[in-house]
This record gives C-alpha cells, sequence and structure tokens, in this order.
C-alpha cells in the first residue's frame, strides 16, 4: 500500500467524497458527500440515535462501528449533542438506521478512493 493511498482512505472516510474530489472524480465526490449529509440530517430529523458500545449487546460493536463511518458528521454530531434522544418515538429506528446506512456507505465510498488511488478502478 503506498502512502497516499492511504492517506485518501482516511480523508474520504473523515470528509466524505473528499478522496474522490481530490483524486479528480470532482462530481462523484460532491455526490457521495451530499449523500451522507442527506442521510445523517434525515437521521437526525427521525430521531436516530448513535449507538453506544455500553448497552450491552455484541451488536452494538458493529452499530457503533457503522455510525462512525460518518466520518466528520458523526464528530459534529456527537459534539452538538445530536443523536442522543432517549426517548424513542416511532420513526426514531428508522433515524438510526439512516445514520448506520450513511456510515456504511462512506466505508464504501472510502475503499473506493483507496482502489482509484492505488489504480484498482478508475
Amino acid at each position: 500500500m503506498r502512502k497516499k493511498s492511504g492517506f485518501y482512505l482516511f480523508l474520504s472516510w473523515l470528509i466524505p467524497g473528499a478522496g474522490h474530489f481530490i483524486l479528480g472524480k470532482k462530481i462523484e465526490g460532491i455526490v457521495i458527500f451530499l449523500s451522507i449529509l442527506y442521510f445523517f440530517i434525515i437521521g437526525i430529523i427521525l430521531g436516530g440515535r448513535f449507538i453506544g458500545t455500553n448497552e450491552g449487546s455484541p451488536l452494538t460493536v458493529f452499530l457503533t462501528f457503522s455510525d462512525l463511518g460518518s466520518g466528520m458528521f458523526y464528530f459534529i454530531g456527537k459534539v452538538l449533542g445530536l443523536g442522543a434522544q432517549l426517548k424513542a418515538n416511532w420513526t426514531s429506528d428508522y433515524g438510526t438506521f439512516f445514520l448506520v446506512g450513511g456510515g456504511l456507505i462512506n466505508y464504501l465510498a472510502a475503499v473506493k478512493a483507496y482502489e482509484i488511488a492505488e489504480g484498482i478502478k478508475k
């Protein structure tokens, strides 16, 4: 693995779409950024919450890892106190899955940026 490829992987995870944007795939980078932002905003509006690893289930480790996939949106949400809803409503599960889904999609996009940097994909 070349150093730069790892940088694009990290950058794409931290700032969704940034790796694609820097690699010259500007439209794809913008679409990825807006898509992950959409997932994050809809997840918060629906009352989704970030899952913590202290909730007692082995599945929570996977869900926490998925939440972290949103990169900067996860950290911004944590700092602003978003995604910490304690009282559930009928849409909160949907919101939580939007947050999880956005993180997982961003991981896939980050891996693709790595593959582009390595020359595996165009």
